[in-house]
């Protein structure tokens, strides 16, 4: 397990090495703008098979990503989004939202959720960002905590288990936000909160109906 540091002076170093690590489809663990996450490049058989070795409630694949831009929003979901949803998604990203939407048939079965669906969200955090964008890929992220325990805000309170179990740790003094995102389901005509996190779905019912 190799581990760094981000900060102002490792910054680009810490960028390229994440971006190697998205390439060669390591387990990395990485702060976003909410919690710890563990994950990798997305639609990685390697990157899953690893993942659920640590995480191996998680006998479903991973059903979220991170994305670097709106436009990956058309590019996975394979269509232009409604109105609605771009309003809702502009008002609230980059941030902690996560909608849950189709996904395009190019997408391999493997790597969807439910009913050929995928959660996504851009992070308000730029280090993430910027990975993605060189990388020009995707991540997974899930909660970098053990089954049953809490998610860690703080570098401090990742388990060592989780730590050991991964090619790569980028860590940094922060504190992060502590509250997971809020999903959201917009596939039907109204949307429909999965799981209230930092925004509150009265909030997000009333982005949805100016849209």
């Amino acid at each position: 397990m190799e581990h760094l540091e981000l900060s102002e002076a490792t910054y680009s170093d810490c960028v390229e090495r994440m971006c190697k690590g998205m390439h060669d489809g390591e387990l990395m663990l990485f702060p976003t703008d909410t919690v710890y996450g563990l994950g990798g490049a997305a639609f990685s058989r390697k990157v899953l098979d690893r993942l659920l070795k640590v995480k191996p409630e998680r006998n479903s694949k991973p059903t979220a990503i991170l994305i670097d831009s709106m436009i990956r929003l058309s590019q996975f979901g394979g269509e232009v989004p409604s109105q609605k949803l771009v309003h809702l998604c502009e008002t609230y990203w980059p941030g902690p939202l996560t909608v849950i939407w189709q996904v395009s048939p190019s997408i391999p079965e493997e790597f969807c959720g439910e009913n050929k669906s995928l959660g996504y969200r851009i992070p308000n955090h730029e280090f993430i960002i910027e990975v993605m964008c060189h990388s020009e890929r995707p991540l997974w992220a899930t909660s970098a905590n053990l089954p049953g325990r809490p998610s860690p805000k703080l570098w401090s309170e990742v388990e060592q288990a989780v730590a050991d179990a991964c090619d790569l740790v980028i860590s940094t003094k922060q504190l992060l936000l502590g509250r997971a995102s809020t999903v959201v389901d917009v596939r039907g005509k109204q949307p429909e909160i999965v799981r209230e996190g930092a925004i509150s779905g009265d909030d997000i019912m009333k982005i949805w109906k100016k849209g």
